[in-house]
């Protein structure tokens, strides 16, 4: 399983989500995410003997996540522990008098990114993008972790207007939903710095291969945005502190809003 760019967290997490038995691999699951932080300095023996299960248990779940290894785990979990990077290093400490700061900045990020889409989008791009939408014969929703969550959302709120929507969660997934779909088809590729088309570069090609056509929605148009997108919306500016999560959010609801009025309730 290709599972690069995909949280070691929400693997588990969806695990657990959709496991319809409390089995073995349950509560190794259960184990894990309970010490996640002290996973890089813990070895699989010390796994085994906290939650009283083999190592070969262990090794069979950590297969059965997409990891060659533990050693492969272990490592994509020290690269995803410290969530001090999701924000700036300034709001990045244990310091109670920049709580009020920091909730004063976050929401004046969050409407500078709504007030530059108000501002600098063209409804016409909007209902241009809608129109391709109602158009394809199949549409599938494509990014990093936070983008496939809200897609998500997105696939309900579209499957409520008799258009299905495909979201894939890894890149396995995702070029799976590639090989299914027609030529006649179109890839909404949330990313807000860009990062989906530098980690996917499988699922970008594959794309380009199918004659997918790709829109991208992000806050930096940058060459490679360029070189494979037929439509960019750009949406904000700021993403210092995540702040990017609600602008995908906010399209989507757009969109969503949009499909409605002019193709749903037009039929």
């Amino acid at each position: 399983m290709d599972i690069k760019g995909t949280s070691v967290r929400s693997l588990i997490l969806r695990f657990l989500n959709n496991q319809k038995k409390r089995d073995n691999n349950y509560f190794i699951a259960q184990g894990i995410l309970k010490s996640f932080s002290k996973i890089p300095q813990l070895t699989i023996y010390d796994l085994s003997e906290e939650y009283f299960v083999s190592t070969s248990a262990i090794s069979r779940f950590i297969r059965l996540l997409g990891f060659a290894s533990y050693t492969e785990f272990k490592d994509a979990v020290a690269t995803e522990i410290d969530i001090v990077n999701d924000y700036a290093k300034h709001f990045a400490q244990p310091a109670q008098e920049q709580s009020e700061e920091f909730m004063s900045i976050f929401t004046d990020n969050i409407l500078a990114n709504i007030n530059y889409v108000k501002e600098h989008i063209a409804l016409e791009q909007v209902e241009r993008i809608v129109a391709t939408i109602a158009q394809a014969e199949n549409v599938a929703v494509f990014g990093l972790e936070f983008a496939t969550f809200m897609g998500q959302h997105f696939q309900s709120k579209m499957a409520s207007m008799d258009k299905l929507i495909q979201v894939g969660f890894t890149i396995e997934e995702q070029i799976e939903i590639v090989e299914t779909i027609s030529e006649n088809s179109v890839a909404l590729v949330f990313s807000m710095e860009g990062g989906f088309f530098y980690f996917s570069e499988k699922v970008i090609a594959a794309l380009k291969e199918k004659g997918v056509t790709i829109i991208a929605f992000t806050f930096k148009n940058a060459p490679i945005i360029e070189r494979n997108a037929e439509e960019v919306m750009i949406c904000g500016e700021i993403n210092e502190n995540t702040e990017g999560r609600i602008a995908i959010l906010y399209i989507m609801e757009l969109l969503i809003y949009y499909y409605m009025r002019d193709i749903y309730l037009i039929r």
